[in-house]
């Protein structure tokens, strides 16, 4: 699938979402106005987008084309929930909280991780 998955956002105040590819990376940049963004080669990125058409600041998590034929489920599972938890310190930076409680932070993490996970196994399928 050469489309991101934008996550629901619940509550947060930015958008987040999973792209799969870098078909999907250039049509998306080019849709928020970002053109000249270049798709990152890491096994796992977390880009914030500022200034978007219309949105505002938004997040781009990206796992490296190929990942799931080199990794196992669980190395897979760990760089989203890696990569969760900068969308995660992206979010408290936004809404300049500095503390949040241990649940609001579990919470939250576990409400991330679970959204990047099923956009992953969506669009590229979760390895066995």
């Amino acid at each position: 699938m050469d489309r991101v998955i934008w996550c629901d956002k619940g509550w947060q105040p930015m958008y987040f979402g999973f792209c799969p590819s870098e078909k999907a990376w250039k049509k998306e940049v080019k849709r928020l106005g970002h053109i000249d963004a270049e798709y990152p080669t890491n096994a796992g990125t977390c880009t914030v987008f500022h200034e978007t058409k219309g949105w505002g600041e938004c997040i781009l998590v990206t796992i490296a084309d190929g990942a799931e034929s080199e990794r196992n489920m669980l190395e897979i599972v760990g760089l989203l929930v890696h990569e969760a938890t900068h969308v995660w310190q992206y979010i408290l930076k936004h809404m300049g909280e500095k503390s949040p409680s241990a649940e609001f932070e579990a919470y939250s993490m576990q409400a991330i991780s679970m959204a990047l996970v099923q956009a992953f196994d969506k669009t590229r399928g979760l390895p066995k």
